[in-house]
């Protein structure tokens, strides 16, 4: 089995203006037209049995926009759907519970692009209401090729978080911190905080990664950041690592189904 932790996918009408933009700001070349029908076609033509598919409320005005869209892919059995609220948003903390109750697993934050620090004190209500559902935080963490530094999730703040909630499920992206490998050791490897290796395969030497990856044991996910890398290329980077069965096991599906609470 493998699943893909970090995919995005967007509406139809928007997938073609998402994709070109975020290429050109990031100066990145996708993979697929960020469209349901396409992902799902890339995944399942390099062998993810399962994604999640992540979406950005950056603003409080798209955030219920947003949300139906991840309950819409409620329907199909290989998406796992996260959603995403906004800490200035009136309404964060009900579209919580309607994510929740509607069984939505998790949310995806990306502080660059929602433009709040990740230990802002604003947003620990939504943090707390997240650990009380038992969503799954995904957070973007480290840099943003998009972005100019300071940038906004640091590994040292999404520390903060996971001190001031340590029975949140929170997941740091990118290694736990895109660019920024030792600092996400420093601070996030004894920690209860989770990372998955999406996009690494295209900017971190597989010596590096497997560093990484062995310092996180049990707490590392499979992840792409589809349509900006794919499976077939992150499989083949773990493949020049030197991991037993067992341990690419947990990597690529078991380490994800404990998470969602599918063990």
């Amino acid at each position: 089995m493998l699943i893909d932790f970090h995919a995005h996918v967007f509406l139809d009408k928007l997938a073609a203006g998402a994709v070109s933009s975020l290429a050109e700001r990031a100066h990145l070349t996708p993979y697929t037209d960020g469209t349901v029908a396409a992902t799902r076609a890339l995944m399942h033509a390099q062998g993810v049995d399962r994604f999640v598919a992540l979406n950005i409320a950056v603003s409080p005005r798209t955030e219920r926009h947003v949300n139906d869209f991840a309950l819409s892919l409620l329907d199909y059995p290989d998406i796992i759907p996260f959603g995403s609220v906004h800490p200035d948003s009136e309404n964060a903390l009900t579209e919580l519970k309607r994510l929740h109750e509607a069984g939505i697993k998790g949310v995806k934050f990306h502080n660059d692009y929602q433009n709040f620090q990740v230990d802002d004190e604003r947003a620990f209500p939504i943090y707390e209401t997240c650990a009380k559902y038992g969503l799954i935080m995904l957070f973007h963490a480290g840099a943003d090729r998009g972005f100019e530094p300071p940038f906004k999730t640091p590994p040292e703040g999404l520390r903060r978080v996971w001190e001031t909630f340590p029975q949140a499920k929170i997941v740091a992206a990118h290694l736990g911190g895109q660019d920024m490998t030792d600092r996400a050791l420093a601070a996030l490897a004894d920690t209860g905080v989770y990372i998955d290796i999406s996009f690494a395969a295209s900017c971190v030497s597989a010596e590096e990664g497997e560093r990484v990856i062995r310092a996180f044991s049990d707490r590392v996910l499979f992840g792409t950041d589809c349509p900006w890398d794919t499976p077939q290329h992150t499989l083949s980077y773990l493949s020049q690592m030197h991991f037993t069965q067992e341990e690419t096991e947990k990597i690529c599906f078991r380490n994800a189904l404990a998470l969602l609470g599918e063990k």
